[in-house]
């Protein structure tokens, strides 16, 4: 119980420090984190669309220690599932309803996967790249563009949250999205918002620009997101079952909304961590990840930095990737310890509760012994 105590103490902690979690914008002063040296890197197989199944001893990874989280989350009622992925095999899991095959809401990583298909259509040409001024894809919107600086908001600023479009959904709309879901347009609901800053100026958690990118690649694949998506990202993973919501403009909901199994969740991870290549084929280009993972804004002095809807910081001294929602949905890489953590919870009392999974994810990084 001592063992239980601490770690209880380290979730309450984190607790008490989402009360004071400052979410305004970060000035892009902010240094960026330290970066773990490159290390050379394995490209872990899932052959037949499975994973192989292993134990936390057979990977370097402390049992005990392992054994002691999942034991922790059986008694939190907040905590519906977990899954840890090392060196490419599955060695522990967990589900609260007992059900590993139960579609989960991801809520907000649902951004880490739309920026996953913007690279993939960089890649094949439907892009030509981030720099691109959004204005040329929604040519009925024109009258919207009414300024210089809304006429030079480009895919890179909607990527890392520094668009300047105003869209206050972490402040005086309280974690909501309702102004959006309940416009019959919800890109001419975004389009419309005023300037609050020059693009680029200011880092801003902005869903509607996500919904943007949704509906660019609708205009320029002529597929919406599940469609291009399951021929290009979920169907080469063997991802074969999910949900997401349509949008007005069918291109669906491009920051929020997708169900999938932790499982098939931690297939994308694991796709981050061999950056680019599943079973000898490459489904999103090396420099992508590369781009997209790095630091573009200085993101949420609590949460971590931002990339292109990749978040960054460091637990237990490493270098974390990782996709974030509402409520403590959590895919986390960590690339020099070949880790994958999926952690899917119900956390809804307060919304700045969304950082109660981090102390797990924490002494999962460090029950790696072999780092």
């Amino acid at each position: 119980m001592i063992v239980f105590n601490r770690f209880a103490k380290l979730i309450m902690l984190a607790a008490a420090a989402s009360l004071i979690l400052t979410l305004s914008a970060c000035s892009s002063e902010k240094s960026s984190l330290p970066v773990t040296p490159p290390v050379s890197y394995k490209v872990f197989n899932l052959p037949n669309g499975e994973w192989q199944i292993g134990t936390p001893d057979q990977v370097g990874m402390d049992l005990l220690e392992v054994d002691e989280v999942i034991q922790y989350a059986k008694r939190s009622p907040q905590i519906l599932s977990m899954l840890v992925v090392k060196d490419g095999t599955l060695v522990t899991e967990y589900y609260r309803d007992g059900m590993p095959e139960s579609k989960r809401a991801i809520n907000s990583i649902t951004k880490s996967v739309t920026s996953l298909l913007i690279g993939i259509a960089i890649d094949k040409s439907y892009l030509k790249g981030i720099n691109e001024p959004i204005e040329s894809f929604f040519p009925e919107y024109k009258d919207m563009f009414d300024s210089s600086d809304k006429r030079s908001v480009t895919l890179e600023h909607l990527l890392n949250m520094t668009s300047g479009l105003h869209f206050p959904e972490w402040t005086e709309w309280n974690y909501s999205l309702q102004p959006l879901k309940e416009s019959k347009d919800w890109n001419g609901f975004v389009l419309s918002q005023p300037m609050d800053a020059k693009p680029g100026e200011m880092w801003n958690y902005n869903t509607g620009g996500s919904q943007l990118l949704a509906a660019i690649l609708k205009r320029t694949t002529g597929q919406s997101e599940l469609a291009f998506a399951k021929e290009h990202l979920f169907g080469p993973l063997g991802i074969n079952s999910v949900e997401w919501p349509s949008s007005p403009d069918n291109s669906n909901s491009g920051g929020f909304g997708l169900k999938m199994t932790p499982r098939d969740l931690g297939k994308i991870g694991l796709l981050v961590l061999n950056r680019g290549v599943w079973n000898g084929k490459r489904l999103v280009s090396e420099s992508w990840l590369r781009d997209s993972t790095s630091r573009h804004s200085g993101g949420s002095t609590f949460f971590g930095e931002y990339g292109y809807h990749w978040w960054l910081n460091q637990y237990g001294g490493h270098k974390a990737i990782f996709g974030m929602g509402y409520a403590g949905q959590y895919l986390t890489v960590v690339p020099d310890l070949n880790l994958v953590i999926v952690i899917n919870s119900a956390a809804t009392k307060n919304p700045q509760d969304t950082t109660l999974p981090i102390p797990y994810i924490e002494k999962l990084v460090i029950a790696v012994k072999d780092r």
